[in-house]
């Protein structure tokens, strides 16, 4: 299964050092996932990384998570928001932390969708990601 982090970072701050965790964080995810079977359902998981002022400007277009499944291509999305506010704060051991807890409650929402892969376990995948989060940090 392939793996890509979809990106929205509003112009609040300079997220240079974000993308630069979240380029290595996206390259660990694939090279970990390969070879790995989830089930033929999903080739194609989606996280949305949406980073933004929750009380900004900006706010007023990222307020619903997202849930979705693309059946005809089998692409699998979700998303997870961050606040500027709080992110801005964070060491880079934090900001990874928070940013595999993000993670792993989108996908955590998966179990909640009306209409989700059917041939997909997703308590695998999820396992799979909190293991790449715990020996991240170990890196």
């Amino acid at each position: 299964m392939d793996f890509e982090i979809k990106r929205i970072i509003t112009n609040e701050f300079n997220g240079e050092n974000i993308n630069l965790i979240l380029n290595d964080i996206e390259n660990t995810i694939i090279q970990s996932l390969a070879g790995q079977d989830f089930g033929p359902s999903v080739v194609k998981y989606f996280w949305g990384f949406e980073l933004f002022k929750f009380d900004g400007a900006y706010a007023q277009h990222f307020s619903d998570d997202i849930e979705s499944w693309k059946y005809s291509r089998n692409w699998l999305v979700t998303n997870a928001h961050f606040d500027w506010n709080e992110i801005k704060e964070l060491n880079n051991e934090e900001l990874i932390q928070e940013f595999f807890k993000g993670l792993l409650a989108a996908i955590g929402r998966i179990e909640t969708m009306k209409k989700k892969p059917k041939d997909f376990n997703n308590q695998a995948f999820k396992a799979a990601i909190e293991n790449i989060g715990i020996n991240y940090n170990r890196k």
